[in-house]
């Protein structure tokens, strides 16, 4: 395996632990947004924690590759990126799905803000490595 792809691999599963302590403060806030109580929750079933290391190696690899072409020069243009990227494609993209599932604001914040600090921690480690 190239250095390249450990350093994605290995940032993908720190965004993915961070989201791990990131439900383990706002897992009640989540649930209450998303009309879920506990037992509405299987912790056994390893298919949505799979999903979710997927999405989270899948987006390493989309800032890695972001990042090598545009080659921020900078922290100010790194961070103008992944915020950018936060605000004009997750958030974009999820406020429909949100609208139509027919959830606050709340709960959709809760989602969201991970990603966002998600994708400033993964561009800073990438920015960093490469």
């Amino acid at each position: 395996m190239s250095s390249q792809g450990a350093m994605i691999i290995t940032i993908a599963v720190l965004n993915f632990a961070l989201g791990s302590l990131w439900y383990t403060f706002v897992g009640q806030k989540w649930m209450f947004g998303w009309g879920l109580s506990k037992k509405d929750i299987n912790h056994k079933d390893p298919k949505p924690y799979l999903i979710a290391f997927i999405g989270s190696l899948w987006t390493t690899y989309g800032m890695f590759l972001l990042i090598k072409h545009i080659h921020p020069q900078g922290m100010k243009e790194l961070l103008t990126l992944a915020i950018g990227t936060w605000v004009f494609i997750v958030v974009g993209i999820g406020a429909k799905h949100y609208a139509f599932a027919l959830r606050s604001l709340s709960a959709f914040f809760t989602d969201y803000l991970l990603d966002l600090v998600g994708l400033i921690l993964i561009s800073i480690l990438i920015y960093m490595n490469y």
